[in-house]
C-alpha cells in the first residue's frame, strides 16, 4: 500500500467516526425534546435551560449527609 492509500483510509476511518459521534449527539438531543416536550408535556426546547438539567440530575443524585 502507499502513503496515500494509507492516509486515504486513516482520513476515513476519523470521518466515519466523527459522523457517527454527531448522529449520536443529534439522537440524544431529539430524544430529551421528544421526552421530556411530548411525553412529558413541557416546553421542548426547556431541555436547553440548566435549570432543568440539575432537576434532572436530581433524581439520580440523593443529597449527602454531613457529620
Amino acid at each position: 500500500m502507499t502513503k496515500e492509500k494509507i492516509a486515504t483510509q486513516i482520513l476515513t476511518f476519523i470521518l466515519k467516526v466523527l459522523l457517527v459521534i454527531v448522529l449520536i449527539a443529534i439522537a440524544l438531543i431529539l430524544g430529551a425534546m421528544v421526552g421530556y416536550g411530548i411525553i412529558g408535556d413541557g416546553n421542548p426546547f426547556a431541555i436547553f435551560e440548566m435549570s432543568t438539567w440539575g432537576h434532572i440530575f436530581s433524581y439520580f443524585t440523593k443529597p449527602t449527609i454531613v457529620n
